[in-house]
């Protein structure tokens, strides 16, 4: 799905009697994320462990973001999401495998290198804007990274093979946020799903948040769960699990 259709699927939403934001407000924020991997990546004919195979486990990374909202009517509001996830790791191979070209053997000690940085794009209205605000619309992830293994040592000590993920995957976009009573407490959902051919996304957070939404500062403590089920994307095929923690604040302008 393209940028234009986007907009028109967001528009006809809007033709449905959506509400949009009655002031013009921008926010922006940052997010540490602390997290665990689990599951395994393919590139070849072996399902490869990324903690048994490629010693993956825990690793933190940053979250920042910008959202512009407006008064003009039909016209969606605009998120920019960038989420840096990148690390590496050190492990012992627990089984032989192909990646990519290269073969490991059980025993070898191996690295992963990974980056699974992505932009979101979400394009979105307000369904409810009171103690309750309900926002619906689409998003698009847009990934530029890649993957690499290498052999450390071992039969093939050296051996390295990285396969490239670029692409961008279509997703339906929600948030709901709930404004505790006699408190600046707030607590919210926020997802996104979707799915290009094969490939299937989810990207979920729940959370608990200090200072309003018309407040200037805000805190925020959630737990974060992204799940990538990749069939052949670039080369790479995965079904790795990503979740945990994170902590951020946020500014209103």
């Amino acid at each position: 799905m393209n940028k234009l259709q986007l907009i028109t699927a967001a528009s006809l939403l809007a033709i449905s009697g959506m509400a949009t934001a009655d002031v013009l407000g921008v926010y922006a924020g940052v997010q540490r994320w602390d997290y665990d991997v689990d599951g395994n990546i393919n590139s070849g004919t072996s399902n490869i462990d990324v903690n048994n195979d490629l010693g993956l486990g825990s690793d933190d990374n940053i979250t920042k973001y910008v959202t512009f909202e407006h008064p003009v009517p039909f016209l969606p509001n605009v998120a920019i999401y960038q989420n840096d996830l990148r690390g590496v790791s050190n492990g012992i191979a627990g089984q032989s495998f192909d990646f990519n070209g290269i073969s490991v053997i059980a025993n070898d000690a191996t690295q992963l290198i990974y980056n699974l940085d992505h932009d979101e794009y979400i394009l979105y209205y307000e369904i409810l804007d009171n103690w309750v605000n309900l926002d619906l619309g689409f998003s698009a992830k847009k990934f530029d990274g890649g993957v690499t293994v290498e052999t450390r040592l071992g039969t093939n000590n050296g051996a390295s093979s990285t396969v490239d993920i670029s692409g961008t995957v279509p997703m339906v976009y929600g948030k709901a946020h709930f404004e505790l009573p006699l408190s600046e407490l707030s607590a919210g959902a926020q997802i996104s799903l979707g799915q290009f051919q094969d490939d299937k996304l989810s990207d979920t957070k729940i959370y608990l948040a200090y200072g309003g939404e018309d407040t200037s500062f805000g805190l925020e403590l959630g737990y974060r769960i992204f799940e990538l089920e990749f069939d052949d994307f670039d080369a790479l095929s995965s079904d790795l699990t990503i979740d945990g923690f994170y902590a951020g604040f946020r500014f209103h302008f």
